[in-house]
């Protein structure tokens, strides 16, 4: 009798065992499929706030109004007050009105186009928020009556964060005053 229990007992033993091993690997499974969601929540969720708060500051930067200058000697002494790095403000006023920066126009092959349009700068990623993220900001404009001023500068800010990408789109409007110097005065008019 002894003889025919005795392999019974350990097919029992060892099908508790696999229920209870199927059981640690189901619970495993799922720890690990939340813990990866949750992963990606935080990082779409840091990466919407440094894109919003990186979209801020250029906003700052471009509708300050210590930037509105009324003449030629105003804007000199603006330029000068960081002689080692140029403002966001001086940067495009420069490239504009230099020629250097030509306008985007959808559709054309030529010199319009996305590829000499757009203006694509990739943040260095030092201090906390670099280490975390990617920043991208790319810029283009919009020509208005005359094709030598910008009606609409368009400003895409870009961070990625743990293969998480979010883009804030900011579009300014230029309102130019005077004849002899042309006083540029940005507005925030659209945040999408």
């Amino acid at each position: 009798m002894k003889k025919k229990n005795a392999g019974s007992t350990t097919m029992l033993v060892v099908c508790a065992m696999a229920i209870i091993m199927t059981l640690s690997l189901s619970l495993f499974l799922t720890s690990s499929v939340l813990t990866n969601t949750a992963g990606k929540s935080l990082a779409l969720q840091q990466c919407r706030i440094l894109s919003v708060s990186f979209s801020e500051e250029i906003e700052k930067q471009l509708t300050d109004s210590e930037t509105v200058y009324t003449d030629y000697n105003q804007e000199a002494s603006g330029r000068m007050q960081d002689a080692y790095n140029m403002s966001l403000w001086h940067y495009i006023k420069e490239q504009i009105t230099t020629g250097a920066w030509p306008y985007y126009e959808e559709g054309t092959a030529e010199i319009h186009a996305k590829e000499n349009a757009f203006r694509t700068f990739t943040m260095d990623p030092t201090g906390v928020s670099g280490e975390i993220a990617k920043t991208d900001l790319t810029m283009y404009w919009i020509p208005g009556e005359k094709e030598t001023v910008p009606k609409e500068l368009v400003v895409k800010t870009t961070v990625t964060v743990k293969e998480q990408t979010c883009t804030v789109t900011d579009i300014y409007e230029l309102q130019v005053t005077g004849d002899a110097y042309e006083t540029w005065k940005w507005k925030h008019i659209v945040k999408k």
